[in-house]
C-alpha cells in the first residue's frame, strides 16, 4: 500500500460496498474537495462490488484505493482488529474521514483509533435504520468513544441526527449535512436513448424504479401496483433500474402476473440521468430512508415522484405538492396514486416543475461547502502513521 504524505490531503475511507448512495455521496465529497483545491483520495473494501465504484472514481479524477484491509457487504461484515490497526498505521493525511452505511462505526474500528490515538477525525453515517438500542452497552460505549474519537459527527437527515442524540451522542459533536446531488446533470438527461433501448414511443407511459433491488426499496410493492393498474393501462410499462436479491424474485412475479413483456430489468447503469429523463413517474416504495439520493436525483430531474411517507423522505416530500407519497407497505393506496398519476397529466406537470424548485435547496455545491465549512471549523490536524 502506497502511503500518502500530503498533509493537505483528505482521506476518505469508506466503509461500503460501492454500489449505494453512501458511496456516491462520499465520491461527490471528494470530487467536490478536489475542485477547491484540496488533495483527496478514497480507500474502499476489495471486494467485486467496488470494482465499478473504483473505475467511476478514476473517471472523476479521484485517486482511489481498494484495500483487502476493510470488509464489507449488504450484511455488514465485521472488520478484522488486525487489518483495521494496519490500514491506520499506513495512512497518513491532514484529514481523515470515515463513511459508513450504518449508524455507527464497527466496534473495532473504534478500538484501533483509540489504540493508535489517532488525533479526533470526521465520520459520516448514513443508515435510515436503528441498529442500536438506546440506553444499552453498545449505544452507551458508542456515545461515549464517538466524541472522543470525532471531531464531527455527521448526519444526513435530521431524523439521523434525532437517532444519534437518542443513543446519547453529545449535541455539540453532531452536525446534519444534507446529502446533496449535481443538479445540472440530473436534469439534464435525454430520456430518447433509454425510450429507443426499450422501444418505446415517446408517448408511452413508463414507470422507472431507480435504486437497489433489496428488501429496503420494497420493489415487490411497486410489481404489485403496476400488475394494479395494467389493464387500465394497456401501454404502460415498467423499468427497474438496479440490481439487488429480490431481482430474480421481481422477474418471476411479473411472470406469474402475466406482465413480464411489460416489465424492464435493466441491471446497474451510470446513465441514470437519462433514465429519470425517460420516466413518466418515478416510483419508490422503500420503507425507509435517510435523506435518499435517489429521491433527490429523481427531484432534480423534474420527475412528477411517487413514494412512501417515511422517516428521512418526511423531510424533503410534501404529499401533492412536490410528490405523491403513500403509507409503508400500502400498495393499495399506492396503486390508487399510480393510476391519479398516469391519468393526470396536469398533476404530472404540477409535481414536477415543484420537484425542481425543491431540488434548488439541496445542490451538491451546497454540500461540499457545508462540508468544507466543518473542515475549516476543525484544527489543522495530522493523523500520521506511527
Amino acid at each position: 500500500m502506497n502511503r500518502s504524505r500530503d498533509r493537505d490531503q483528505i482521506l476518505y475511507i469508506g466503509l461500503v460496498t460501492g454500489n449505494g448512495g453512501d458511496a456516491v455521496q462520499m465520491l461527490e465529497l471528494a470530487a467536490g474537495m478536489i475542485r477547491r483545491g484540496r488533495g483527496a483520495r478514497i480507500m474502499l473494501p476489495r471486494v467485486d462490488a467496488t470494482v465499478a465504484f473504483a473505475e467511476q472514481c478514476q473517471e472523476r479524477g479521484v485517486p482511489v484505493e481498494r484495500t483487502s484491509l476493510l470488509r464489507a457487504d449488504i450484511t455488514g461484515t465485521r472488520q478484522n482488529p488486525i487489518d483495521v490497526v494496519r490500514l491506520f498505521r499506513q495512512t497518513s493525511a491532514s484529514t481523515l474521514h470515515l463513511h459508513t452505511g450504518n449508524d455507527c462505526l464497527p466496534r473495532t474500528v473504534m478500538l484501533a483509533l483509540a489504540l493508535l490515538r489517532l488525533p479526533p477525525a470526521f465520520v459520516t453515517l448514513q443508515s435510515p435504520y436503528s441498529t442500536l438500542r438506546p440506553g444499552d452497552a453498545r449505544a452507551r460505549a458508542w456515545a461515549v468513544a464517538a466524541p472522543r474519537q470525532f471531531r464531527k459527527v455527521i448526519c444526513p437527515s435530521e431524523h439521523a441526527l434525532e437517532t444519534q442524540r437518542a443513543y446519547g451522542v453529545p449535541a455539540p459533536v453532531l452536525q446534519c449535512i444534507y446529502n446533496g446531488v449535481d443538479i445540472a446533470r440530473y436534469a439534464g438527461g435525454d430520456g430518447s436513448l433509454v425510450r429507443a433501448e426499450l422501444g418505446l414511443e415517446r408517448d408511452t407511459p413508463l414507470i422507472v424504479f431507480t435504486s437497489r433491488m433489496d428488501r429496503q426499496k420494497r420493489p415487490l410493492d411497486l410489481l404489485e401496483a403496476f400488475v394494479g393498474i395494467a389493464a387500465e393501462f394497456p401501454a404502460a410499462h415498467l423499468a427497474f433500474v438496479g440490481t439487488g436479491a429480490l431481482t430474480e424474485a421481481v422477474k418471476i412475479a411479473a411472470v406469474d402476473a402475466r406482465v413480464a413483456a411489460r416489465v424492464h430489468f435493466a441491471g446497474h447503469r451510470s446513465n441514470i440521468p437519462d433514465w429519470l429523463a425517460a420516466a413518466t413517474v418515478w416510483a419508490m416504495p422503500t420503507e425507509s430512508d435517510n435523506f435518499s439520493l435517489a429521491i433527490l436525483e429523481a427531484l432534480a430531474a423534474g420527475c412528477p415522484v411517487l413514494s412512501t411517507w417515511c422517516r428521512g423522505n418526511d423531510e424533503i416530500l410534501v404529499d401533492n405538492r412536490n410528490a405523491l407519497t403513500f403509507p409503508v407497505g400500502d400498495v393499495s393506496a399506492m396503486t390508487t396514486a399510480l393510476r391519479r398519476l398516469l391519468a393526470t397529466p396536469d398533476l404530472r406537470s404540477r409535481l414536477s416543475a415543484a420537484a425542481r424548485v425543491t431540488a434548488q435547496d439541496h445542490s451538491l455545491n451546497r454540500t461540499i461547502a457545508a462540508y468544507a465549512e466543518c473542515y475549516a471549523a476543525s484544527p489543522d490536524l495530522s493523523v500520521t502513521g506511527l
